[in-house]
């Protein structure tokens, strides 16, 4: 009888699992039955598409916080920017009392070609008056197909004499660089994007720098891209037989290795990461600092190490889905925790970026580093050899408001419409000289204080500081060209920058790091 119980009750198990598969097998065939349903039977007409759209975003906000769905119009973009590059007349620009004032013209440009120039006003383009335009409605107006072309109607600069051109719009290279200078001996690059040609362009920049004696790359804020852009810029940096990235998942086991030896691979290098670099970004840091290549400064990276796959869909829209996990060459898993559907919490962790002995690092976690045997700790994006505190970068809330909404950008465009910046180039002729020459007037800091709605006696000496370093900084750009501003803001506010300039300049400081960080 006891032996009758235990078979029916082992029946009863295999008949609940046979429901349970069968179950999981129909789940596709119940949802196309309930849309079904609501064709045929609801009371009322209901378009599908919002409905299907909204429970495939529903289903993947169950995942991982990667897997995500993307629309047509998002797919575009995405695209457009990992390939680099859109059709239009290459301008920057900026609406400064409600009209469209150009900020700078990028070279080679269709815009350069028809001397359309900073500060000169943008009154319409094709008939349409773009006065009082919001700027997204105006960027919709100068994008378009390549060789096609638009009639601009410009007020120039200072006359404000109006004049109508015909411009034809051409591929733009939207480059991952942004910028690239020397400060001494030592190159600095920053990289804003993995986009696929950033391997060229990056090693262009650097050779455009000259004979240096090491290199800073600059990975702040940068959020990845293409993985394969991540290895061929990591690869300019290793060795013939280095691993670069492996991934792993159900179908996506790959080992990344050098085939041959990189083009940069006998200068030290610095890279600088915080916690907005993710991804590709960690890709690249990981690499480095697991091949002992570099020092890596800042904050502890994001923590993102799934790798997405774009699987397009009939109509256009596609599924970003994670496929599988990255390891750097040491085996370590950058991805930190996550818990399925509680994205809001992932994104919100702060803790990632604070001081590393503020970090619990899992001893399971723990890995070193394959020349110098370094600790290295995975489960938690990349933890920099020397974490740099920026904290003494503390604006005012009011003047952290102006910063957001480029007061500063509005403050320089009014100067340029009463200074000549060919004689203030005659007089100071390299940045060097117009940073430590030039001072910035009385009538120029009521200019920003006005555009700012601030009073000087509401700010900090720190403020006053910060202020006038940014405008010297932002009328730099316009003498010398984008990098200036780069180049004054490192020089005086950026604490990360400087002490990577300390290291990279100190060879005995370089190796101290390398030769006894983590061990």
């Amino acid at each position: 009888m006891k032996r009758a119980f235990i078979l029916t009750i082992g029946l009863v198990f295999m008949h609940l699992s046979a429901i349970a598969q069968l179950t999981e097998q129909q789940q596709i065939q119940k949802l196309n039955y309930v849309y079904q349903q609501l064709h045929n039977n609801y009371v009322d007409d209901v378009p599908l598409e919002p409905l299907v759209e909204e429970a495939i975003k529903a289903t993947l906000k169950q995942l991982d916080p990667h897997s995500t769905y993307l629309s047509r119009e998002q797919i575009d973009q995405m695209r457009t920017r990992l390939r680099g590059d859109y059709a239009g007349i290459g301008i920057k620009y900026i609406i400064h009392n409600d009209t469209v004032v150009v900020r700078s013209i990028m070279p080679n440009s269709p815009a350069e070609r028809a001397d359309i120039a900073p500060n000169d006003r943008i009154v319409a383009i094709d008939g349409r008056n773009v006065v009082g335009m919001p700027i997204d409605s105006v960027a919709s107006l100068f994008k378009g197909e390549v060789n096609t072309s638009l009639n601009i109607e410009v007020a120039r600069r200072v006359s404000f004499f109006h004049e109508t051109i015909t411009v034809r719009r051409k591929s733009i290279d939207n480059s991952a660089i942004s910028t690239s200078f020397r400060v001494g001996n030592v190159g600095y690059i920053s990289v804003s994007a993995f986009s696929k040609p950033v391997a060229s362009e990056f090693y262009a920049a650097y050779r455009r720098l000259g004979d240096v004696e090491a290199l800073i790359v600059d990975l702040r804020n940068n959020s990845g891209g293409a993985i394969t852009s991540a290895i061929d810029l990591t690869g300019l940096f290793l060795k013939k037989g280095d691993v670069i990235v492996s991934t792993e998942g159900r179908s996506h086991n790959i080992v990344y290795d050098k085939q041959e030896d990189g083009a940069i691979i006998d200068i030290p290098v610095v890279v600088i990461i915080n916690e907005n670099s993710a991804s590709a970004s960690e890709i690249f840091a990981g690499a480095i600092q697991d091949h002992d290549r570099g020092v890596i400064v800042g904050h502890t990276s994001f923590g993102k190490g799934l790798v997405q796959e774009i699987i397009d869909l009939k109509d256009g829209s596609a599924l970003c889905l994670t496929i599988a996990r990255y390891k750097t060459p040491s085996g370590r898993i950058i991805q930190r925790p996550y818990t399925l559907g509680q994205n809001d919490d992932y994104i919100a962790d702060s803790l990632r970026y604070m001081h590393p002995d503020s970090i619990a690092h899992d001893s399971k976690l723990m890995y070193t580093t394959l020349k110098l045997g370094r600790k290295v700790y995975g489960g938690g994006g990349i933890t920099p050899d020397v974490y740099i505190d920026n904290s003494t970068i503390n604006l005012s809330d009011k003047l952290l408001v102006a910063y957001a909404q480029a007061v500063f950008e509005h403050t320089d465009i009014d100067i340029w419409d009463c200074t000549s910046n060919y004689g203030l180039f005659l007089q100071y002729d390299n940045v060097d000289k117009f940073d430590t020459g030039y001072k910035i007037s009385d009538r120029i800091m009521e200019l920003f204080y006005r555009n700012a709605n601030l009073e000087a006696e509401e700010l900090t000496e720190f403020d006053q500081h910060f202020i006038t370093t940014m405008i010297k900084a932002t009328m730099a750009e316009r003498l010398y060209g984008e990098w200036a501003r780069y180049y004054i803001y490192n020089k005086h506010l950026d604490p990360m920058a400087q002490q990577a300039v300390e290291i990279a300049t100190e060879k005995t400081l370089y190796e101290q790091i390398l030769n006894s960080m983590g061990k």
